[in-house]
């Protein structure tokens, strides 16, 4: 089968002084996830937005000439636009035009494997939906119809849309519901068990599944490209001292993120507000990985995670020489600097993983009166009990876990450890 083409255009906006061509950079990779070859590239300065185009008329005319000499497939644009805009762009160019939130959106519903993954990207398609429905390989307004066999005045036809997308919206939102109730009694099981549970966080292509595949040999897909892995991994290791170690892949953070898709990626990210420890992944090669790091703490943030202890990872150190490595060990004292491809600085990085997990599991004596034994079970549900003996005026217990899980009964130490 042929590969496919497409002609991306950067937009900028004037009244920024900095142009940043990382972020370009990333938006060429996103095209090439899809296996598209880029056969032409062109900026466009928007000083004012265009309401039916978002693009000049000049840039479009000269879009549709470009599309025609490369014989494009498509044209992916770096920025949000509206469902009018992208409609009328692909009627004039005569190819379908893409912004920034759908492609990101193609990628996920290609690389979504689980069957949560398959139906949190439909319903976010359907979310981002506006009179017709955006497909990869469609004209944007040709498929809802289609598919459906609506026939009549334009009228009708776009109320019968609207209420076949909310009826379905509502079916995969209480599938996804189901699913996620699964998910919860798998995580009260972990948090039960009281085995150390660390999370692996990152940007997009920063390396994380090739960490976690060091810490646990996983074998869990690798590429090179973003968003490689969509669905949550966790995996058992060890870090040296024979207790088990659950690690948990999430998927990888992007700038940008389409609204529709924030549900779904935080949805997934749950995972993370379980963690004892929090691997921070940074890919040192980058020259942006600071904001990088700002975008995934921020995240960590919005989840209610920012109180999770956190070690710093920097990832890929075999792609940058030793003299900017010895500049960042300076200004990052407490990071650590590994490659996870050639193993380099995992032994140092496993034994931090080790302390941290050993102060974040304690041990203690509690004393529960009589008059709030009704705590017991939910004692029993959190920690692991060592022992019990019963009086007449309360129980002693004896328990051990993962600190916030023994501190939830903090009104009854005795002693800890």
């Amino acid at each position: 089968m042929q590969q496919q083409k497409a002609v991306i255009v950067e937009v900028l906006d004037p009244h920024k002084k900095e142009v940043r061509e990382e972020y370009f950079e990333e938006f060429r990779l996103l095209v090439e996830t899809l296996n598209i070859n880029i056969v032409a590239e062109t900026t466009q300065f928007v000083k004012n937005i265009n309401y039916s185009f978002y693009l000049g008329k000049g840039k479009v005319e000269e879009l549709r000439e470009i599309a025609k000499l490369t014989e494009a497939n498509y044209i992916f644009i770096d920025a949000k636009l509206t469902f009018l805009q992208l409609r009328n762009l692909s009627r004039v160019i005569e190819i379908p035009c893409i912004d920034r939130p759908h492609l990101i959106l193609m990628i996920f519903s290609m690389r979504a494997k689980s069957a949560e993954g398959k139906l949190q990207v439909e319903l976010s398609d359907l979310r981002m939906r506006l009179p017709e429905i955006v497909h990869s390989n469609m004209y944007l307004d040709q498929q809802t119809a289609s598919l459906l066999g609506l026939k009549g005045p334009g009228e009708r036809k776009t109320e019968l849309k609207r209420r076949y997308i909310e009826a379905r919206i509502g079916v995969l939102e209480e599938k996804i519901k189901t699913i996620k109730k699964g998910r919860e009694e798998r995580r009260k099981k972990r948090r039960k068990s009281n085995i150390p549970i660390v999370s692996i966080v990152g940007y997009t292509n920063s390396g994380k599944s090739t960490l976690l595949n060091r810490l646990t040999d996983a074998n869990a897909h690798v590429e090179d490209m973003l968003f490689a892995t969509l669905d949550t991994l966790v995996r058992e290791g060890d870090v040296g001292n024979g207790e088990k170690v659950l690690f948990i892949d999430t998927i990888g953070f992007i700038r940008d993120l389409p609204p529709a898709l924030i549900y779904a990626f935080h949805s997934t990210l749950e995972e993370i507000l379980d963690s004892w420890l929090i691997l921070l992944v940074v890919d040192i090669s980058e020259k942006d990985f600071e904001e990088k790091m700002r975008i995934v703490e921020d995240t960590i943030k919005e989840l209610g995670g920012e109180a999770i202890p956190e070690l710093i990872v920097f990832n890929k150190i075999d792609k940058i020489d030793r003299t900017q490595m010895e500049s960042l060990k300076y200004r990052f004292e407490n990071a650590f600097f590994i490659s996870a491809l050639s193993g380099e600085g995992m032994e140092t990085l496993k034994e931090a993983i080790k302390s941290m997990i050993e102060k974040a599991f304690v041990r203690a004596k509690l004393f529960i009166p009589v008059s709030e034994m009704g705590s017991i079970s939910d004692i029993f549900e959190g920690t692991r009990v060592l022992s019990r003996k019963d009086l007449q005026d309360g129980t002693f217990l004896t328990v051990e876990g993962f600190f916030e899980n023994v501190n939830k009964f903090k009104r009854y130490f005795i002693t800890t450890t």
